[in-house]
């Protein structure tokens, strides 16, 4: 029974080849070998209950700390 090779190790070869092919695709697509997309605008809402989360995080550490160097006193 012949053993077959399930993964393939990527050699210099391999890669030379993958850099070109990125080039070749960055010329013909116009830049960007990826099609990275356009950002889309900003989620104020959930940007501002993140920042108001991290706000409270920081009140109640505050409050913890306070605590503890009041009762330690």
């Amino acid at each position: 029974m012949a053993e077959t090779e399930t993964h393939h190790e990527p050699t210099a070869g391999d890669l030379d080849h993958a850099e070109r092919d990125a080039h070749a695709q960055s010329d013909v697509h116009g830049g960007d070998a990826h099609g990275a997309e356009a950002l889309g605008p900003i989620d104020v809402p959930r940007w501002g209950a993140f920042l108001v989360g991290i706000a409270a995080g920081l009140f109640i550490a505050l409050c913890l700390v306070l605590t503890i160097a009041v009762i330690g006193a």
